[in-house]
């Protein structure tokens, strides 16, 4: 009962943490979701266990019960979701520890979001490009066009910029030839940061704290 209460009074802690916090510009965060300076010299596993408002910790948590890390740092891309994402989804399924949650998903509803070749915001068009990930399924990458407006000069001013996205595919990838009218509308979900170089070889994309993650 002890680790059941300690787990959802850090998630519920976690989801109080603003998204604007973690994309201001004194941490090199820039309002499309990139960095100023990419590179880390942590691996994939070490650059989340270390970030600084904690918000991978039960991620890795379930990840070390799979046995992931080095999975996790040998992913050419890994588009990695937060400890929100994963309340989220204990709320969906109806449960309150992270025991259950073990019990209710399997290695996949990581290996859905890791991928054997590099996949960065440039390779991304507005239309969805599909990818087999690495639990053998199809998605998708596309990016969304926005723009940030400041007040310059005495005037408002748009600054365009493009987000990063990852599609879950139902069915067919959305406007494909022929497709069925019948067919699932895919699952856009925006990145928060995109295009983390770490030392271990992977592009690191974060996901949206509201993500929807598939359970697989």
């Amino acid at each position: 009962m002890k680790k059941t209460n300690k787990l959802l009074i850090k998630l519920s802690l976690l989801m109080l943490i603003p998204l604007a916090v973690i994309s201001c510009k004194k941490d090199k965060y820039l309002t499309d979701g990139g960095l100023e300076n990419p590179n880390t010299p942590l691996s994939t596993y070490d650059y989340l266990k270390n970030n600084k408002y904690h918000q991978f910790d039960t991620v890795l948590m379930l990840a070390d019960h799979f046995n992931l890390k080095d999975s996790i740092n040998n992913a050419k891309t890994f588009f990695a979701f937060t400890d929100m994402s994963l309340r989220l989804l204990i709320t969906h399924l109806k449960i309150d520890s992270l025991s259950e949650l073990e019990d209710s998903v399997t290695q996949n509803l990581f290996r859905q979001y890791m991928f054997r070749q590099t996949i960065n915001l440039s390779q991304a068009t507005l239309v969805e490009v599909p990818y087999i990930n690495n639990a053998g399924v199809k998605s998708a990458i596309k990016y969304t066009a926005a723009n940030q407006v400041v007040y310059l000069d005495g005037a408002n001013v748009a600054f365009p910029y493009n987000t990063l996205d990852y599609v879950k595919v139902n069915g067919a990838v959305d406007g494909s030839s022929g497709i069925s009218a019948t067919d699932s509308v895919d699952i856009v979900i925006p990145c928060q940061t995109t295009g983390i170089k770490t030392s271990s070889g992977t592009t690191l994309h974060v996901l949206a704290n509201n993500a929807t993650l598939n359970k697989l």
